[in-house]
């Protein structure tokens, strides 16, 4: 060539001398003509095209050749400028001028080399091309094409892999991988293929009735523990009151629901908010049980939250807090009210705090609903439905639907005739015996509103007959009627008595005492000193005069050592019901003789030491003891540490030593824990089955507070066994004991006795301990108390079963709960978690070994995972390792210990691998790399479905929209044989998929013609279009409901407004009050357009289907 390294030449003059000089490479820019794209390919070059480059517009049409470093590069440009004469320059020549050009190309083809993507010349294939691998049923995307001397060579992504073949080893699919029609073009997929895009759909497109709290966490299922999820899931406002009794485990309730919500948004800022003594609690036990890691904070980190929130940041919080703190801090919440903060989720626990309306609790209730998208108010306090104690509540948690007293009470009259026709249905009775229930409905100011619903107008078709039901229809009245129960969606309620799980039995037993004479002697000093205090005063005296007797029954001794050292204030510790200041002087009373006597040996420790001995023979080594005061649990510890080991709990041990003291117990590394009330409020002892009452408190719901910390969810021995100290001549065994008794307090959870006790024992310690009654007349007086509660009980009984909120044992059958989990597959499965992780591990070179002899696996991690986890940057959640732990041991390929087992990883400490986890969540990315990994037609095998009939199955994502917005799964089948549909091979299908069952359709050649196809495509549009007009009929009801209630409740505020207007005009007030009512009337009208516009738009509804996989299927039988 010439001396020049820079030249051009006009495309008529050929490309032949390319051929020639064989560059390097070359870059093509535009589209070059068939005799140019031959030319090209017979290069041995490296080529490169581009549609356009920066500075083209400045170039001519032809080749520029470059000279560097040796070696020939050329540019070849189509499309731009005219073609010029040939020119050649020295680089360093071409600033300026005719030369200019030939400067820009060099600089353009560096430039733009890069950015260039691969000459296919001739290639029939380009990127992004679905091929098939010829002799296999491998469908990829090609992912580069390459061309070389031999021909092309194509790189295909197929299977998580690249694979490398020639152009005839491949076969192009023409259309579009989104499109049925296209999938079963191609070979059908084997089960586990299949499996893996339902199970992609199920997690990345959450479901509205699938349930993924189930198996993902680290609890023993209890089907009724799933109540909550699954009615937040179906509300319209996510708020709920859980009521349950005590020990059903409402934690865990609030985590399961925290779990459903997790999976379908983004929580960023999420608070729990409990009294003081709860907190550590809930830390303990959403670590503990769900992975979940709060920090405890005070109100001032929530002003700080504040400030970065008006600072135009978005900060992430995860906290418990204390009632106690929160609602006190009146500067706080200004500023928190002034911003009006968003939380993803609130929980409040013990709620019923919150129930009287005006104090500092309620408002502070009212400001959490405002701030809130999510309320959960937790509280075992029964409802009483004939207080405005639920109303306060409800009104806390939805103000639109329950908005006035009044209104509220109107509302749940339809309740009474919807339980009335469900417990006589129950009972066999004939349909028609019910309709008038029906028919009064109709009649009530809220009752029309719910007989225009379609679960309303289903139900009177059901009970429009003479003859009793049969079963299966019996257990629809009692799904219609949950539905259409007013407190359904806001209110869950669990008794103990509803559950059906194995409870353990309470079993009391006496330690009988047999006082000294000096010991009697020193309790009856004292019980006459009370006397006769009370006596010269004319009243029993109050909380702090009691005390001395108290603690005398408690421990003589301790009550000794209290006195010697003349402090008082030692019998108010650890004692909850404190509801006086009155001083307690004691002069009076360490000046009596007798008590400065030596006691001799204390006869009721001694029983208490033998029995507990005795016990230990039996094989019963731990036990709680109960005391009220901290002197008598001084004593206990002091005393029994000399035969058992033993550690102490009270309200004096700070919270942060509490946990690792029950964790100790719970590793059996001591024998006894003595404990108080206030020790012990809130804590879970599950594992001890045996407690000793070493004094009785004088409040039954102080006894209901201390055996339910043992009887609770989760308690795994048959019998608690409850030994009382039973000491004669004192006032617990003669009066407290004995009334307890006959009452069944011992025996059996107090349940919603609650508010019957609460009110009988409110003056009991007056009562009883009047000092004008003689020890008879007080024993005839806890009689008379008994006989109340049993009177009062037995209405209370069939005020139960006439009750207008909804039985959790119907709603169990609702929600479509068994005592094995949820029906119809509406769960994410272990093994449909295995099957991602496996291709996972695959994917990365990890291992996964197992299951071992316990069940547990062995996870090893590669540096390639650790990195594919780092770079997802996924938040911490779902494990007990921070990601950045975890990335440290998959990284060292330490092996971790895995489990897919909920209720394994609740009795060990194994990572729990569930919907939650991170790495679950990585395999679903992994999936996405490339949609074609989801193969979406596919063959299996169903068990459950009769054996070789043969079904072809259409799965659709379903969402709706309107006041209830929801997603589900559908998979509506037609058999192949008689070309219609069957609606139980769906469900099967479902199901299986869940339990890991569906298998693969050995041999199995493609059912899906064309004829079969569009049958399934009409049988899912007949099925959309019923359910959308059903759908749309609930939700105008539902609507109209609301806007009902609404309305009524504007309609007497505006009454009042009204009526304040008028008086202030007939009083001839100053014109600033009268214009002031005048715009409250003005506001109140205009609130209620306002709420008539949005609910206009809530009124809408539609109903879309996308289907997601297509299914030839046979019966498995």
């Amino acid at each position: 060539m010439t001396q020049d390294d820079l030249f051009y030449r006009p495309l008529r003059a050929g490309l032949a001398w390319l051929t020639a000089e064989t560059p390097q490479r070359v870059l093509v820019l535009g589209t070059p003509d068939a005799s140019q794209v031959a030319a090209l390919e017979r290069l041995s070059s490296d080529v490169r095209q581009a549609d356009a480059a920066d500075g083209a517009e400045r170039l001519h049409s032809g080749v520029y050749g470059f000279l560097r470093r040796g070696a020939w590069e050329a540019l070849v440009v189509n499309g731009w400028g005219d073609e010029q004469s040939p020119i050649g320059a020295r680089h360093r020549f071409t600033d300026e001028g005719s030369r200019r050009h030939l400067g820009i190309a060099r600089e353009v083809l560096l430039e733009g080399w890069d950015e260039g993507r691969p000459f296919f010349g001739s290639s029939g294939l380009k990127i992004d091309d679905i091929v098939k691998i010829r002799g296999l049923d491998t469908i990829g995307r090609v992912r580069r094409v390459q061309r070389t001397d031999a021909g092309y060579r194509v790189e295909v992504y197929a299977d998580g892999e690249i694979h490398t073949a020639s152009e005839e080893s491949l076969l192009k699919i023409d259309g579009d991988p989104r499109d049925p029609d296209f999938w079963v073009k191609q070979p059908p997929a084997p089960a586990d293929d299949i499996a893996l895009t339902l199970t992609w759909t199920k997690l990345r497109k959450p479901l509205s009735n699938t349930l993924y709290s189930f198996q993902a966490s680290k609890t023993v299922f209890r089907a009724y523990q799933f109540i909550p999820a699954l009615k937040i899931l179906n509300s319209a406002t996510g708020r709920l009151l859980i009521a349950d009794e005590v020990g059903l485990g409402k934690t865990i309730e609030a985590g399961l629901v925290w779990s459903e919500l997790e999976q379908r948004t983004q929580l960023r800022r999420t608070l729990v908010v409990a009294p003081s003594s709860l907190t550590l609690k809930w830390r303990t036990e959403m670590s503990r049980r769900f992975d979940r890691q709060l920090e405890t904070i005070k109100p001032q980190r929530l002003a700080e939250m504040a400030d970065d929130l008006l600072a135009g940041s978005d900060p992430e919080l995860h906290a418990v807090i204390s009632l106690e703190s929160l609602r006190s801090a009146s500067d706080v919440l200004d500023k928190l009210t002034t911003i009006r903060p968003r939380f993803d989720l609130v929980i409040v626990d013990e709620a019923h705090a919150l129930r009287n309306a005006g104090n500092r609790s309620h408002i502070l209730g009212g400001l959490l609903s405002d701030w809130a998208d999510h309320l959960l108010f937790l509280s075992a306090t029964p409802i009483n439905l004939r207080s405005n104690d639920l109303y306060n509540l409800l009104s806390l948690l939805d103000d639109g639907m329950f908005p006035d007293a009044d209104v509220f009470h109107l509302q749940l009259e339809p309740n009474e005739h919807l339980n009335a026709v469900a417990r006589k249905i129950a009972l066999g009775e004939p349909g028609a015996r019910v309709v008038a229930h029906l028919d009064a409905i109709r009649l009530l100011p809220f009752g029309r509103l719910v007989a225009a619903r379609p679960d309303f107008v289903r139900l009177a078709e059901l009970v429009a007959t003479p003859k009793a039901l049969p079963h299966d229809q019996r257990a629809e009245v009692k799904q219609l009627v949950a539905e259409l129960n007013t407190l359904s969606g806001i209110l869950s309620r669990t008794r103990k008595i509803d559950v059906p799980d194995a409870k353990a039995i309470r079993e009391p037993h006496e330690i009988h005492v047999e006082w000294s004479p000096a010991e009697k002697d020193f309790y009856d000093s004292v019980f006459g000193y009370y006397m006769a205090r009370a006596m010269s005063s004319g009243t029993t005296p109050g909380f702090a005069m009691q005390m001395p007797l108290r603690q005398a029954a408690s421990c003589l001794p301790a009550l000794q050592a209290t006195l010697r050292r003349r402090d008082p204030s030692l019998f108010r510790d650890d004692v909850d019901d404190v509801d006086d200041d009155e001083p307690l002087e004691l002069d009076d009373l360490v000046d009596v003789p007798v008590l400065a006597r030596p006691l001799g040996p204390d006869t009721k420790f001694a029983a208490l030491r033998t029995r507990l001995i005795h016990l230990r023979e039996q094989g019963l080594n731990q036990a709680m003891i109960f005391s009220t005061f901290r002197g008598t649990i001084t004593y206990l510890v002091d005393q029994l540490s000399k035969d058992f080991s033993v550690r102490e709990m009270h309200g004096g041990v700070p919270m942060g030593d509490r946990q690792p003291i029950i964790d100790g117990f719970r590793a059996g590394e001591f024998d006894i824990l003595v404990v108080s009330e206030v020790g012990s409020e809130g804590l879970d002892f599950e594992f001890c089955n045996v407690l000793v009452n070493y004094d009785l408190p004088w409040n039954p719901m102080r006894v209901e507070q201390r055996i339910g910390r043992l009887d609770r969810f989760g308690q795994k021995n048959e019998k608690i066994f409850i030994f009382n100290m039973h000491v004669p001549g004192t006032i617990e065994t003669d009066i407290l004991a004995r009334l307890y008794q006959r009452i069944g307090i011992f025996e059996n959870s107090i349940g919603d006795l609650e508010p019957i006790l609460r009110d009988e024992f409110r003056d009991i310690t007056k009562q009883l301990l009047d000092p004008r009654l003689t020890d008879e007349q007080r024993r005839r007086r806890a009689d008379e108390i008994a006989i109340a509660i049993e009177t009062k009980a037995k209405q209370l009984k069939k005020l139960e079963e006439e009750r207008a909120t909804l039985s959790t044992i119907d709603q169990l059958k609702v929600d479509g709960m068994t005592e094995s989990g949820p029906t119809d597959g509406r769960y994410v499965g272990a093994s449909e978690i295995r099957s991602l992780i496996e291709t996972l591990v695959r994917a990365t070179g990890a291992t996964l070994t197992g299951p071992d002899r316990t069940g547990v696996f062995h996870l090893r991690g590669t540096p390639e995972l650790s990195d594919r986890l780092w770079r997802s940057r996924k938040k911490d959640k779902g494990s007990k390792f921070s990601v950045t732990a975890l990335q440290g041991k998959l990284r060292n390929g330490d092996p971790i210990e895995v489990t897919f087992d909920a209720e394994l990883a609740s009795g060990r400490d194994v990572e729990l691998l569930s919907v939650r986890h991170p790495l679950v969540d990585l395999a679903l990315d992994n999936l996405e790399t490339d949609h074609l990994h989801l193969r979406r037609y596919g063959s299996v095998t169903v068990p459950g479905v009769p054996a070789g009939r043969r079904y072809v199955v259409q799965v659709d994502l379903v969402e709706t929209t309107g006041i209830r917005p929801s997603r589900e799964l559908w998979a509506t089948a037609v058999d192949v044989d008689t070309r219609e549909p069957d609606d139980d091979v769906g469900p099967a299908i479902l199901a299986a998929l869940a339990a890991g069952q569906l298998t693969d359709a050995a041999g199995l050649v493609s059912m899906t013609s064309r004829d079969v196809l569009n049958l399934v495509k009409d049988a899912a549009w007949a099925r959309r279009q019923s359910d959308e007009h059903r759908r749309r009929l609930d939700n105008d009801a539902l609507s109209a409901a609301r806007l009902a209630s609404r309305r009524e409740s504007f309609r007497l505020k505006a009454a009042k407004a009204r009526s304040t207007l008028a008086l202030v005009r007939a009083d001839d007030r100053d014109q600033r009050i009268i214009r002031l009512a005048e715009g409250r009337l003005r506001n109140i009208e205009d609130d209620l357009r306002e709420l008539e516009a949005t609910m206009a738009r809530q009124r809408e509804l539609s109903l879309t289907m996308t289907t997601v996989a297509l299914l030839d299927v046979i019966g498995a039988g």
